[in-house]
C-alpha cells in the first residue's frame, strides 16, 4: 500500500479540492478520512455551510477511497442525506467501503462537525474500469 505522503501527491492534482483546503488525513483499505476547515467563502446567503461542500467533501474521501491505489474508478451513484447544520470549524468525512467486488463497490460515508455530530450520509456506488485480472 502507498504511503499517506504518496496518496496525497497523488491527489494534490485534484483543484477543486486542493482549493477549498480538503486534507487527506488517513487511508486505509478499508476506511479513507478527509477533512476541511470552514472559511468564510464555504458560507451560504443563510450563513450556513454550503451543502456543495459539505458534498464536496464526502465525494473527495470517496474518490480517494476507491482510487488510492490505482486510478481507474468511478461513481455510478451518489445519494446525500443531510442530517443536521454543522457546528463548530471543521468537517470530516469518513468513507467506509460496505462492499467490494471485483468492478462494483459501495461506500457509505458519514461527514461530523468537530462536536461529532452527524451532518451528513452519503451512499455511493463505485465502478471499477478495469479488473485485477486485465491490470497488466
Amino acid at each position: 500500500m502507498k504511503s499517506l505522503d504518496e496518496i496525497r501527491a497523488i491527489f494534490a492534482s485534484d483543484l477543486f479540492a486542493a482549493e477549498h483546503g480538503i486534507t487527506i488525513d488517513e487511508v486505509t483499505p478499508e476506511r479513507t478520512v478527509c477533512s476541511v476547515t470552514v472559511q468564510p467563502r464555504h458560507m451560504n446567503a443563510m450563513g450556513r455551510v454550503q451543502g456543495g461542500l459539505v458534498f464536496t467533501l464526502a465525494d473527495f474521501a470517496f474518490a480517494v477511497a476507491t482510487n488510492y491505489e490505482l486510478l481507474d474508478t468511478v461513481t455510478l451513484n451518489s445519494t446525500i442525506h443531510f442530517v443536521s447544520a454543522p457546528g463548530g470549524g471543521r468537517l470530516t468525512a469518513t468513507a467506509v467501503r460496505r462492499h467490494g467486488g471485483r468492478s462494483v463497490g459501495l461506500y457509505d460515508i458519514d461527514v461530523t462537525d468537530d462536536q461529532n455530530r452527524l451532518v451528513a450520509r452519503v451512499s455511493s456506488t463505485s465502478y471499477r474500469k478495469q479488473t485485477a485480472a486485465n491490470r497488466g
